[in-house]
């Protein structure tokens, strides 16, 4: 018998992980969906509290995408089990207050439905389970939390934080999930969604999960006026099989998800579920990506794990344009130093801005272009401004003046540009929340204003875009929806 309180939630990168992983544990039934049908191998060595080796799997181009903004836009994806988080780095930083606020100095459609004070409980419910290292200690512009681990950056790196700290910026160490001190693993992080989150789940009764289900399309009952199944793409039986439940949360990427709902149209939605008020794929955004080096005229340690410099202040910067510096380890014989706490004087840097969503930038279906499944492809329209890109590259003068005043001259000896959209894997903002429908596809509980049994949850919900890493609260902000839904379920 199916429990009618059932919920299909479709991903299992971070997001739809995190989604289920709270639904079970509130007692209620999950069936998860995933396109992939196992975790990409790669390699991780860990040894005391430092990665010695590390071999990431590789991705693919995402079928299905037609890039119309920036030729150079990158598409690259994976479908497996994880998801994303396959690949990513482990960096897990909070957002700051600010960060959910600040937008509404542009226009009213920036500020965030959801405050830090209200997401703050579900940041920690995540970060327990992330074995975290990091500096226990709030810095500006980024809150510290639940770690396992504690690192501060070296001696002889404090100078630079007391330059920093003149001009409001936090730098200390950059807050990763890099799990405990010693591992030896056959994947290349050391966090991954279903291997952390999922496979546990796999004992639980209430738990089902299906790979190899590509799901193409959610279907609406007109008279009971929500969503009742998700249809999926069986690639075992190469057939198309049908599930219904009582909720679905839709976890698929920031570029699948927006896809799914628009393949979904019907009678009652012709141009995409929760499309009513034509937001749907708009206010696509990403980060602007650079990294470089920087040759100091004395050797200081090497940072391993990597620290990290702050955004500067909101009320000295303009609304939505930042910078995060992430400074590590810069080529093999700097990496060999970093595992040994030894001396360089050449260390990396990548940079993280930020770009204004607006409506120009955009997901929507091809009039001309079908995918393998006899869906319309989906155009990606997105550039990077020249005010965007002047950002970014201003944060190299900027670190090299706060290198000066701490006594470490530096020089720029390389800079390898990826200021071109797609690079930092960080896409966001087509299904975006807002408590109002004119300005939101989503709610506050992400759940679609015109179908509110129906979830977005992956950064595609994102009303605009901070300068750090966004896994976090992406997972932060799945496990607030799930509480939330959980508590809508149990109480039928």
């Amino acid at each position: 018998m199916v429990d009618d309180r059932r919920v299909v939630v479709i991903g299992s990168g971070p997001a739809g992980a995190m989604a289920a992983h709270e639904l079970i544990r509130k007692g209620i039934p999950v069936v998860l969906l995933e396109t992939g049908d196992d975790i990409q191998h790669g390699a991780l060595v860990r040894v005391g509290g430092r990665n010695f080796y590390r071999r990431l799997p590789s991705m693919r181009e995402a079928a299905g995408f037609v890039p119309t903004g920036d030729p150079e836009t990158n598409l690259d994806y994976t479908y497996a089990l994880g998801g994303l988080s396959n690949q990513w780095t482990g960096a897990v930083p909070r957002f700051c207050s600010e960060d959910f606020t600040a937008g509404e100095k542009v226009h009213e459609k920036y500020r965030w439905p959801v405050t830090y004070s209200e997401l703050a409980p579900y940041y920690e419910i995540v970060e327990r389970t992330m074995s975290i290292t990091a500096d226990p200690r709030d810095v500006p512009s980024l809150p510290a939390g639940y770690c396992d681990y504690r690192h501060r950056i070296p001696d002889d790196w404090q100078a630079l934080a007391r330059s920093a700290l003149k001009h409001g910026q936090g730098f200390t160490t950059m807050p990763l999930a890099d799990g405990p001190p010693l591992l030896l693993l056959r994947r290349g992080t050391a966090f991954n969604s279903f291997s952390i989150l999922l496979e546990k789940l796999l004992k639980e009764q209430a738990f089902e999960l299906v790979t190899g289900a590509h799901v193409l399309n959610l279907e609406w009952n007109g008279a009971a006026k929500k969503v009742v199944a998700a249809v999926y793409h069986d690639s075992a039986t190469k057939t198309q099989k049908r599930i219904s439940a009582s909720a679905f949360v839709v976890a698929c990427g920031p570029l699948n998800s927006p896809k799914l709902l628009f393949n979904s149209a019907c009678s009652d939605h012709p141009n995409g579920l929760g499309n009513s008020t034509g937001l749907l794929g708009q206010y696509l955004h990403d980060h602007p990506r650079e990294w470089w080096a920087v040759d100091v005229e004395a050797p200081i340690t090497s940072l391993s794990p990597p620290a990290y410099l702050t955004r500067l202040p909101h009320a000295t910067s303009d609304p939505l344009l930042a910078c995060s510096w992430t400074i590590g380890t810069f080529g093999t014989i700097g990496t060999i130093k970093s595992r040994f706490g030894q001396k360089s004087r050449s260390f990396g840097v990548q940079v993280f801005g930020t770009m204004i969503p607006k409506e120009k930038y955009y997901l929507r279906p091809c009039a001309d272009q079908r995918d393998e499944f006899g869906f319309p492809a989906l155009e990606v329209h997105i550039e990077f401004e020249p005010e965007v890109l002047a950002n970014v590259v201003g944060a190299r003068e900027h670190l090299l003046n706060l290198l000066e005043d701490a006594g470490h001259n530096g020089t720029i000896r390389e800079i390898v540009p990826q200021l071109y959209p797609g690079t930092a894997k960080h896409y966001g903002g087509a299904i975006r929340m807002h408590t109002s429908p004119k300005h939101g596809v989503t709610d506050a509980c992400n759940r679609l204003h015109d179908a509110p049994n129906v979830l977005v949850v992956d950064a595609s919900c994102f009303t605009t875009g901070a300068e750090k890493n966004p896994t976090l609260t992406v997972m932060a902000l799945a496990a607030r929806s799930a509480d939330r839904l959980a508590g809508d379920l149990k109480a039928l």
